[in-house]
């Protein structure tokens, strides 16, 4: 509660109208520092916005345009008839970057766990098998895990591993212990690239209850195909993520070729 209260009572000091940077500009950056040095928890209401009006010295316009900017960039929530509260934290995904959830959960400075809730041999799933290029009765390891950052669950997973890839995978300890780090340092295999498919979806009453979904929250279903270096498939996952918590950000090329086209998606004529 004493944290909760710290914003309450805070006072920001009035903006510099002469400054080059714009009003809301300037507020966003004054709020942004305290949410960032003050750790204030999810859900800590801030003051309300004729209050903020008359700390910082501006319009209701002005204000509402900096609680746009913050609300956008998913720094705060605002609810009707309630007010304004600090937002939950969402985890941004960057595509161009492979990593395993315990290591992009560490290099955000979260602390990951996980809790196995399954572990066993099983024949390949249709999907899976033509992936591996495995017959039916060849069998694969099927790990299921919720996993967590800083103890909230975050995604509910679903992989399957081929068994002569990874021979006693069921001896390590996945509960604590990065797989992508297991399959490296103790089999050897050279993780080399990873291919994703990301869509969005309504929860099941499964992701409701593993994930402690809120009425209105969806899931972010992520299908990874996951290759060694000399591209020999090794996973393949299915992850539903709580998508309150978690972005996907995709960084996209434009090339020569997407130059050369016309206005309707044409070949451009040359002048």
């Amino acid at each position: 509660m004493k944290r909760q209260a710290e914003i309450q009572n805070w006072r920001f000091q009035p903006i510099d109208k002469q400054a080059a940077v714009p009003a809301y500009l300037q507020i966003t950056a004054a709020i942004k520092e305290v949410l960032r040095t003050r750790a204030l928890p999810p859900g800590s209401p801030l003051p309300p916005e004729r209050v903020l009006c008359d700390q910082f010295g501006v319009s209701r316009m002005t204000m509402r345009e900096a609680n746009d900017l913050l609300e956008r960039e998913g720094y705060i929530e605002r609810h009707a008839g309630r007010g304004t509260f600090v937002a939950l934290r969402r985890i941004l995904k960057r595509q161009q970057e492979m990593r395993s959830f315990s290591e992009e959960m560490l290099a955000r400075g979260a602390q990951p766990s996980s809790t196995l809730l399954s572990f066993r041999t099983v024949h390949p799933s249709s999907a899976s098998g033509e992936f591996f290029g495995l017959p039916q009765s060849e069998w694969v390891y099927e790990i299921q895990r919720v996993r967590l950052s800083d103890d909230v669950p975050i995604a509910f997973e679903m992989i399957q591993l081929p068994c002569f890839l990874c021979k006693g995978l069921d001896h390590f300890n996945l509960t604590d212990h990065s797989l992508y780090r297991i399959l490296e340092e103790h089999y050897g295999l050279q993780l080399g690239y990873c291919i994703e498919e990301i869509s969005a979806s309504r929860p099941n009453r499964l992701h409701k209850r593993l994930l402690q979904l809120p009425p209105s929250a969806a899931v972010l279903i992520v299908k990874r195909k996951t290759y060694t270096t000399n591209d020999t498939p090794v996973e393949f996952g299915l992850t539903a993520y709580r998508g309150d918590l978690y972005t996907a950000s995709v960084r996209s090329l434009r090339t020569k070729k997407d130059q050369g086209l016309d206005m309707k998606g044409a070949p451009a004529k040359p002048e």
